[in-house]
């Protein structure tokens, strides 16, 4: 059945990378990305054979799930398709039309059977990040196993132990699930491998500092998006082969130029690369995301190896979900800087309320500050594509 519906959606994987490969392009000039798009391309066989080998499939939407314990009961963690707007139709015929479009594909992935990842996961990790998701996960629990993991959005000593509260159950539920205790060598030997990946990523992020910046945003982009979804053995090699290409692009002063974007706010998973793609057609090259599919997907290690640690370093994410959330906004002025960004472009999905409501501080600080800023609202559609064209380029242009 899962080999099914894992050939079924090749097709729709093939598609993306061409896509992504840009208009008729069909190599990277990076053999590290090359080989990270063909390691997508086989994802599907090597995660059948994974579970035909009995290992469990946990399904993910959000950086606040703790991949560390999954990974020590030797499960496996996945990223679940939410990005593209073909699902949202049988979607809507649950949910409210006026929802985020990336709660809706995701609910639509599912309910229409078309996403390998759901239909491999044994069970999906949710969390209580805004009320779309909150509510989607009680109808989505009629079609999957749901363990929804309850994220305090104050920042303060007693939401910290119900946080760490909420990480020990989720280790429970993992080792059940699984069927393997989570031992303390298990758990130390997981922090590890995550921390390594985290640092190759942070490299990384440093060297797009550079000028000229050594890596496309769109390439940048698909390099995060496809991190949700490959297994983290593949990806640790990978990323370690980009960071020596990208530092010989850099000492040879290879690379794009042009106005240095940062883009804040929502995620941008797989399948949704819009903003990025236009930005970069009118002259703009984007050098960082401060999101879930960004810096968020990797800033802070853990810095010890029992769960105490492991909760503290997830708390620290600056979600936009975060009750008078300071430290975004510190950060993102932080990253400008780190960047040498020329001007930021604040991207929402509509209806992402949390986000959306929170862009009003971040552009009020950010002009305080001189930081040219723009905001942009939009779905997983086409139709306002030409008018963000038009809005991204006069933006560009002025800065």
């Amino acid at each position: 059945m899962y080999k099914l519906f894992l050939d079924i959606f090749d097709g729709i994987l093939k598609n993306l990378i061409t896509k992504n490969l840009n208009m008729g392009e069909t190599m990277s000039d990076l053999k590290a990305m090359n080989e990270l798009n063909e390691a997508f391309a086989n994802r599907k066989d090597q995660l059948y054979k994974q579970k035909e080998e009995g290992r469990k499939v946990f399904g993910l939407f959000c950086s606040f799930v703790p991949i560390e314990l999954i990974l020590a009961a030797n499960g496996i963690p996945v990223g679940l398709c939410g990005g593209k707007d073909t699902t949202i139709p049988a979607a809507e015929e649950d949910l409210p039309r006026n929802l985020c479009p990336l709660i809706k594909s995701s609910y639509g992935f599912k309910k229409t059977k078309s996403c390998p990842y759901f239909e491999a996961a044994d069970i999906v990790i949710g969390e209580t990040t805004c009320d779309g998701k909150k509510k989607m996960f009680e109808l989505m629990e009629k079609m999957i196993p749901m363990h929804v993991m309850h994220l305090p959005h104050f920042r303060d000593e007693r939401s910290a132990k119900l946080w760490l509260d909420e990480v020990k159950d989720l280790k429970k539920m993992i080792e059940e699930i699984t069927g393997n205790e989570i031992t303390e060598e298990k758990l130390k030997e997981a922090i590890d491998k995550v921390n390594k990946m985290r640092k190759l990523f942070y490299k990384i992020y440093k060297l797009r500092a550079k000028t000229p910046t050594p890596i496309k945003g769109t390439e940048a982009l698909r390099l995060f998006q496809l991190a949700y979804l490959l297994d983290i053995d593949t990806l640790i090699p990978i990323l370690e082969k980009l960071v020596k290409e990208l530092e010989e692009k850099v000492e040879k002063g290879e690379g794009y130029e042009g106005k240095r974007i940062l883009i804040s706010g929502c995620p941008m998973v797989a399948g949704n690369t819009k903003i990025v793609d236009i930005i970069e057609e009118v002259g703009g090259v984007v050098v960082g995301e401060e999101s879930c599919t960004g810096t968020r997907q990797f800033e802070n290690l853990v810095e010890g190896y029992d769960l105490e640690k492991l909760a503290e370093r997830y708390f620290k994410i600056p979600c936009a979900c975060i009750f008078k959330n300071d430290n975004r906004i510190k950060r993102i002025k932080e990253l400008v800087k780190e960047l040498n960004a020329d001007g930021v472009v604040y991207y929402t999905l509509q209806y992402c309320h949390t986000f959306n409501v929170e862009g009003a501080r971040v552009e009020e600080e950010l002009k305080k500050e001189g930081i040219p800023i723009i905001r942009i609202e939009t779905d997983y559609s086409e139709s306002d594509k030409e008018q963000l064209k038009t809005r991204l380029e006069a933006f560009i242009e002025m800065i």
